[in-house]
């Protein structure tokens, strides 16, 4: 069960529910996979639409790490 006033959400995958929350040092290293080199212009990149599925994917990994979720590093 996420907690959304600990900036948690639920995200289902396969019929399973997963905890993803982006502590810190999930935005860090979405950051640095993305090759941003600062938190609003990760947002920026987010808000005008210039991502790709791999971005997705990326935020989706750092949320479940920072959810406590045990994930390997996307290709």
């Amino acid at each position: 069960m996420s907690n959304p006033y600990a900036g948690e959400v639920t995200l289902v995958i396969d019929g399973q529910p997963h905890v993803l929350r982006l502590t810190l040092g999930a935005l860090a290293e979405l950051e640095t996979a993305l090759g941003e080199d600062t938190l609003l212009a990760l947002v920026e990149r987010f808000e005008q639409g210039r991502f790709s599925a791999r971005d997705v994917l990326a935020l989706i990994v750092a949320g479940l790490r920072g959810g406590a979720g045990r994930v390997g590093h996307p290709n």
